[in-house]
């Protein structure tokens, strides 16, 4: 865990992902151009190749420092699930305060943990298999490994492949969810 902090702090700096609240919050951002197949959300919206949008990053070593002990494959699902909702609302402030609110179009996101996230406003879609996704689906798998209590087993019983997927949502969707109402009048006021 020590070295995995080491890397981490590492990673954050060199791919420039931001805190939404640092020790606080499961996500990490990056403001950037959304390069890949257009993608429609669960409201129909459109997001295409050149949007802005903030890519969005589960925090996988402050998830696993807060797993550290739970062996439990449920706990640690409710646990990332317990952890998701309440960084979503802070999220949501986050981007209303943005100078660039107005022309960023969502969030999307590419993760293995896409089970039970429609109903949280997500949407879902395959990514294609090129040279990056096939690099990021190697990452993940040893991000599995570490943090699930049985992550060697867990990898075991995807037959072929690890289901890589994309998540999305826009940003009106994200600030209809999520944005607490004080922070959404305190937005209009601008």
């Amino acid at each position: 865990m020590r070295l995995w902090g080491i890397w981490d702090k590492l990673y954050q700096r060199c791919t420039r992902l931001q805190y939404i609240e640092k020790e606080n919050n499961i996500f990490r951002i990056v403001r950037l151009r959304y390069r890949g197949e257009p993608l429609v959300t669960s409201d129909n919206r459109m997001i295409s190749a050149g949007d802005l949008i903030l890519k969005l990053h589960i925090h996988n070593y402050y998830f696993a420092t807060l797993c550290s002990g739970v062996k439990n494959d449920l706990r640690i699902a409710l646990l990332l699930r317990q952890q998701i909702l309440r960084s979503l609302p802070q999220l949501a402030s986050y981007l209303n305060a943005m100078e660039e609110q107005d022309v960023i179009k969502g969030i999307v996101g590419t993760t293995m943990l896409n089970k039970g996230v429609e109903p949280l406003g997500f949407s879902i879609s395959d990514v294609p298999m090129n040279w990056f996704f096939r690099y990021k689906r190697w990452y993940l798998k040893i991000m599995l490994r570490l943090i699930h209590p049985d992550g060697k087993g867990r990898l075991k019983t995807w037959k072929h492949e690890v289901p890589l997927k994309r998540v999305y949502m826009s940003k009106e969707e994200l600030l209809r969810r999520y944005l607490p109402r004080e922070a959404e009048t305190a937005g209009d006021t601008r």
